[in-house]
């Protein structure tokens, strides 16, 4: 997804001061050098309430001691491999139990200054910063290049190239503003409590990972609660590098996509599946449905509603 395919949608913020939240993150041995970064960044660019909490869920028993210099951290021993879903819903088990909204992490992600301001706002709709997926950028020096698929290495630690890149994706563009696309992948999301009691636990049945974020989308929908991007707030997302175990071959990946479209087609439809899932050749459902207006807007909350 590129920024030409994106539709901006404006709307005042709504601020909740008085939630306290829960950060949750999953770091795995293949992975657990980028949850270095991602915790030194996190802790250095947020800001935290005292009573909001940060839980690590050490998913298959990685090395855990670098971790706890940070006393927010709690870290939560999973006594087997997790899927993201069940992952997820172990701490939306806690963010319901305590009433807070949850924040679930990525590990493979370089937070920014100022990340998280954007993201307190909004009681009714969950909140996903945009990332190098979606606006590619340069610096200007040429020394930092930020594509859609990025390791550390190429990152090389150029934490102010990246500041610098950040103001300047600001500067773009007018506060506040929001968009939907087809694809809305859960590396870094917000769930207001009020989104968590009306919608509830991801759905574990898709697999070990792939659709539950989609599944989740829908059914917000469904319930009037919306999915944005937020264009104020931007990360660097190293793309794939937190995916389950790391250790899948081409096979194994695909054999994983096709139990999830089986699954998801099974619970939505096949109108619903070609739309989100397969994402081609599906001009035929807008024509038919007569969304060709919604789905160009980028009015994807109202497209869901109406097919459903």
């Amino acid at each position: 997804m590129y920024w030409s395919q994106v539709r901006i949608l404006v709307g005042p913020p709504k601020f909740d001061f008085d939630m306290t939240n829960i950060f949750a993150m999953v770091t795995l041995k293949s992975s657990n050098f980028y949850t270095k970064h991602a915790l030194a960044s996190f802790f250095k660019n947020t800001e935290m309430e005292s009573d909001d909490e940060f839980l690590l869920i050490n998913n298959d028993y990685a090395d855990k001691e670098k971790f706890s210099t940070y006393s927010k951290v709690k870290i939560i021993e999973n006594k087997k491999p997790l899927g993201f879903a069940e992952n997820v819903n172990q701490a939306i088990d806690e963010a319901i139990k305590k009433k807070k909204n949850l924040i679930f992490l990525n590990n493979d992600i370089i937070f920014t200054k100022n990340w998280f301001n954007a993201m307190n706002s909004n009681l009714k709709n969950i909140s996903i910063p945009v990332n190098n997926q979606i606006f590619t950028y340069k610096s200007d020096c040429g020394n930092l290049n930020l594509t859609p698929t990025m390791t550390l290495g190429e990152f090389n630690e150029n934490y102010d190239l990246l500041d610098n890149i950040v103001l300047q994706h600001k500067e773009r563009f007018k506060p506040n503003l929001k968009f939907q696309t087809p694809l809305m992948p859960f590396f870094c999301f917000k769930v207001p409590y009020e989104v968590l009691r009306d919608v509830g636990y991801l759905d574990t049945s898709f697999g070990k990972g792939g659709g539950e974020d989609i599944d989740y989308r829908i059914r917000c929908a469904v319930k009037n609660h919306e999915v944005n991007f937020l264009i104020d707030s931007y990360l660097l997302h190293f793309h794939g590098k937190s995916t389950w175990d790391g250790g899948e071959n081409k096979e194994q990946i695909e054999k994983r996509n096709e139990l999830y479209t089986k699954v998801f087609e099974k619970k939505w439809g096949k109108e619903m599946t070609q739309l989100f899932i397969i994402r081609k050749d599906f001009k035929n459902i807008l024509s038919e449905k007569g969304l060709e207006e919604l789905f160009k807007n980028g009015r994807f909350g109202d497209l869901i509603r109406k097919i459903i």
